[in-house]
This record gives C-alpha cells, structure tokens and sequence, in this order.
C-alpha cells in the first residue's frame, strides 16, 4: 500500500478528499504503467542508463515517480511536461533531465515557439543566466530533430504599463491594482522595483502571444514553488490558476508531482498557502473579478521609456563593462529567441546596471557575488563574464577575490572553491 501511494498524502493534506482518493495510481503493474508514462515522452530507455550503478533506483524511478505520479490521470501527460520543464529550468541544475523533458515536450504536443516561451518566461524566476542556458539546451534539442522556431519577435504590442496592468488584473483582481496603484503614488518601498514588476515582467514577458496565459501561469506556479518563494507568491499564483481556468484537483495534481523535482520538504511547504487559495476562492463571492476603478490604472499613466532608449542606454553600459558588442548579444539567440539578447540590453544593462545608486565597479562585484552564492553550473560562464567586467570597470583581482571569500558564510565553501576557480581562469587570461 505504501508503494501506491507517492503523493496522496500530498492530496490529503490539502483537503480534498477526492483528489485524496488513489485515483488510478493504486492497482495494475506499476512499473508497466511507469513505462508507458515514460515512453509519452520518448524516454522508454531512459533508466537503463541508471541500471549500472542501482537497479533499485531504477526501478524507483520506473514505479515511483512515473508509476506513481507521472501516470496519474489528473493532468494530462502534456500539462506534465510543461511543469516539469518549468521547475528544471529554474533550478538551473539538471541538464539532462532538461534536454530530456524539452523533448518530451515536443512529443506530447507542444510546438517549439512555445517551449522556447516557456524558457523565455523563467527570466521573471529564475533570472537571465539560467533562461539562456537552457535555451542552448532547447537548441541542441531542436537541431538533433531538425525543428526550427523561427526568428520573428514575439513582443506584445502596445503600451508595456497599461499591458502590465491589465494582465496583473487578470491573474491578481483587486489586489493586483492596489500593488500597481503603489506605482502611481510612490508608497511601496521601492517605486521602481514595482514600475519594473509592471512593465517588465507582466507588461512584456507575459503578454507575449506565445504562450497562452493559462500555460503560463500553470508554469508560474511550478516556479515559485521550486525555487522557495514567501507563501504569498505561492498563494497569490495558486489563486490566478484559478483565475485563468484551472481546477482545484488540477493544482492538486501539480503539488503532488512537485516532490519528484524539488523533493518533500520544500514541496509541503506549498500546501499552506494553496489551502488559504482555496478557501478564498471557494468562499461566497469566490474569487471576485478586478473593479472598474483597477481597469482605470492602466490608463493613469503611460510606459516610462521607450524600448529603444534602453536599448541603447544598454548598449553603452555593456560597452563600458564587458567592451562586448551589443550587436554580438543581440545576434547570440537569433536562430531560437531573437527577443532574448534585446531583453539582455534593455532589461539588464539599460534598466539595471544603468540606475545612478551604484557605480558600474560596485555593481560587477555585486554581481559577481551573487553567481558565487547561487553556484550553478548554468552561471559558470555569467560568473566569468562579470569578474572579467569587475576587472574592466576598475575593481583589483584582490577585490574579485574578496567578493567572493564574502559569500563563505552564505554559500558555502564548495560554492565559493568552485568560483575562485572560474575568477582564477579569468586572471590568468587578463
């Protein structure tokens, strides 16, 4: 019994005693129906690469997790493998599973131009470093099946504040236009963190035709759980699923398949938030639609700067860091995701690395900070890149060093071992 249960205690936990039912997990040959769940995504053959080191973790990984989970009839196969393209991405630490699953994608029906969106959407996650190396993973994965994305933009058109605000609208209610209305009056802590939240993340990356809005917000929340977000985060996005069409069994299916990626520990700590979802959204009234007076916001004000003047703005900010040519950037993803390199100038360089609070040497040594502490193998390179720009804007190889001795307490010492050696191959060449 204990075998056939992975992931009802999950289900049980939140409530609903009829996604709490082993609802065709129970029964069968377990390891038949794991097969068949992984032979969907074109990796029948998969575990036999386990075989040599523990028959048993192949098995486990046969009955368990696709048995188990991956089988189960609460969300189709395809759903699954949008999730669980979605978590990988923005751990930034499991290539194989990665490629594995953008081609499982391509085998239960999603098209290129919308994986490639669901990769280009975990830059509001997970960041920009692990968005472009899973997009080199994507295209190796495309170039071994001769599929082609296409090289036309996918921007949104029209003004990046009012698409902003009437997306949050749509996924958030009233709650979104009180935090956009922060914005317009300056009460929140950071004015501009909020204005970006708007333009940026939901103005341009979420209005981008490319991925349907249901998609992506299934996708956001198999995100935030991933990568440890406040219960709010966790909460808010539990109710835009329901928002924009997903059932409460549904969001139950993707909780229960969270352990498989993300382990127990950190997947539970879900199931609090998503309660309090439910509970509001099925209380008289539910989940009430935005008020006329939150559709006036998005009229209130206008997008703060045109693309092109960050743009260049980014340009020249890449220019004095890295003397890299931002035509070079722009040109890096062409083939899969022509918008991504523009994101980088516009976004990071012109939005970022621009602002007047900190010089450009402070900056680079921040950031080289930070991809010590996260220490992926998705932000070797980025972590290169910027010690050589902390380098370029001033900073001593002794103050490289220091940054990174700093994260110690934070990171610890295989992360900051595994820096010094990427910072050391970067002194040797300069």
């Amino acid at each position: 019994m204990l075998k056939t249960s992975v992931g009802l205690v999950t289900a049980a936990a939140l409530g609903n005693s009829a996604a709490a039912q082993p609802t065709g997990a129970p029964g069968g040959d377990r390891r038949a129906r794991g097969l068949e769940a992984l032979g969907a995504v074109g990796g029948a053959d998969f575990s036999r690469t386990l075989d040599p080191l523990s028959p048993d973790l192949s098995r486990l990984l046969i009955e368990d997790a696709y048995g188990d989970v991956m089988a189960r009839p609460g969300l189709s196969q395809k759903n699954r493998e949008l999730i669980n393209v979605a978590v990988i991405t923005v751990l930034g630490t499991a290539r194989p599973a990665l490629r594995f699953h953008i081609a499982g994608m391509l085998e239960t029906g999603w098209s290129p131009r919308e994986i490639v969106e669901t990769l280009l959407h975990s830059v509001v996650y997970g960041g920009f470093p692990f968005a472009q190396d899973a997009m080199l993973v994507a295209r190796e994965v495309f170039a071994e099946r001769g599929v082609t994305v296409g090289t036309d933009s996918g921007r949104p058109d029209g003004d990046d504040w009012a698409l902003g605000v009437q997306q949050l609208l749509k996924t958030g209610g009233d709650d979104a236009g009180t935090f956009a209305r922060r914005v317009i009056d300056g009460s929140g802590p950071s004015p501009d963190l909020d204005r970006l939240t708007v333009e940026f993340a939901h103005g341009e990356i979420w209005n981008r035709p490319g991925l349907a809005l249901k998609d992506r917000e299934l996708a956001t929340l198999a995100m935030v759980i991933a990568i440890g977000n406040p219960d709010s985060s966790v909460r808010f996005h539990v109710e835009a699923c329901l928002r924009t069409g997903w059932t409460r069994a549904e969001i139950t299916e993707l909780l229960i398949q969270m352990p498989v990626y993300i382990g127990w520990p950190q997947a539970l700590t879900a199931v609090e938030p998503s309660l309090a979802a439910f509970a509001e959204a099925e209380r008289p009234g539910g989940l009430a639609a935005p008020s006329s007076s939150g559709e006036a916001i998005a009229t209130q004000r206008a997008q703060t700067e045109t693309d092109d003047v960050r743009f260049n703005r980014g340009v020249t900010a890449m220019g004095e860091i890295s003397q890299a040519s931002g035509e070079a950037v722009v040109n890096a993803f062409h083939d899969i995701a022509p918008d991504l390199g523009r994101y980088i100038l516009e976004f990071s360089y012109g939005d970022v690395f621009s602002r007047s609070g900190l010089d450009l040497k402070s900056r680079e040594l921040a950031t080289v900070a930070a991809l010590t502490a996260r220490g992926t193998k998705a932000d070797e390179t980025p972590l290169k890149v910027h010690v050589a720009g902390a380098l370029n804007t001033g900073a001593t190889k002794q103050e490289v060093t220091e940054a990174i001795l700093h994260m110690l307490p934070y990171a610890g010492f295989s992360r900051v071992q595994s820096a010094m050696a990427a910072a050391s191959e970067v002194f040797s060449e300069q």
